[in-house]
């Protein structure tokens, strides 16, 4: 049985878990009182723990859980998106959890990088890169400007000279490690070295904390190249 959590968070779940770490810090963020981004626990054998925010189900759970209850859970919420770090069904695909290592070092003096709240050249490197549109900045910027004024993320610009080129945003764990998403490189400065470059700066920035990603087969090469390594394996449904 599935059930919504109001109050804390149930104790001793593993908080170096990608999952785990996610639904942690949205608690911090938001709390457990707001329909628009809950919370959920399943029977005790299961240890299943799970966040649903933006249309989109995070589910932390062991093999001992009836899958197919997480699978018609996630349908009636509607959920267009289900990660979990267990395989829910063969419609799973398999996603990797990257962890940092030693980074190269970055030799172009014009590439710099900072913290910022310029959330506007932020969306607007995310948009080139991911091919998001204007109206989907409202929602972007109320989620990420909550989070940051609550200090479980923080933003990451890269400059090339002048130009903005790059972005990647932080959520924090815990003081000893953070997660590492919407990396993205502007459209016209892809392919140059950015990229690894974003990701060395990151690190430095960051203290040289550990620094955990999920990725996909097709950049996890890159991802090693820039002094990752693969930690285990995540799965996300994606629903049209």
């Amino acid at each position: 049985m599935i059930r919504r959590i109001y109050g804390a968070l149930p104790p001793d779940y593993p908080s170096g878990n990608v999952i785990v770490g996610r639904i942690n810090a949205y608690c911090k963020a938001y709390g457990t009182g707001y329909d628009f981004c809950t919370f959920y626990e399943g029977d005790t054998g299961d240890n299943m723990l799970a966040l649903y925010y933006g249309g989109e189900l995070y589910v932390h759970c062991n093999e001992n859980g009836d899958l197919q209850s997480i699978i018609t859970f996630s349908e009636m919420l509607g959920a267009k998106a289900v990660m979990s770090d267990i395989k829910l069904s063969e419609e799973s695909e398999t996603l990797y959890i990257m962890t940092s290592g030693q980074m190269p070092a970055v030799c172009n003096n014009r590439l710099t990088a900072e913290f910022t709240e310029d959330y506007r050249t932020v969306f607007e490197i995310l948009k080139s890169g991911f091919s998001l549109s204007d109206y989907q900045f409202d929602e972007w910027y109320a989620d990420t400007c909550h989070r940051v004024r609550h200090g479980i993320s923080r933003l990451i610009v890269m400059h090339y000279g002048s130009e903005p080129a790059a972005t990647a945003t932080v959520l924090f764990d815990d003081d000893k490690s953070c997660f590492l998403s919407h990396i993205a490189v502007r459209r016209d400065m892809q392919k140059n070295g950015i990229g690894t470059a974003l990701l060395s700066c990151t690190a430095n920035l960051l203290d040289n904390r550990k620094i955990t990603l999920i990725c996909k087969k097709n950049v996890q090469r890159f991802y090693i190249s820039c002094g990752f390594t693969v930690a285990g394996t995540a799965y996300e449904i994606a629903r049209g």
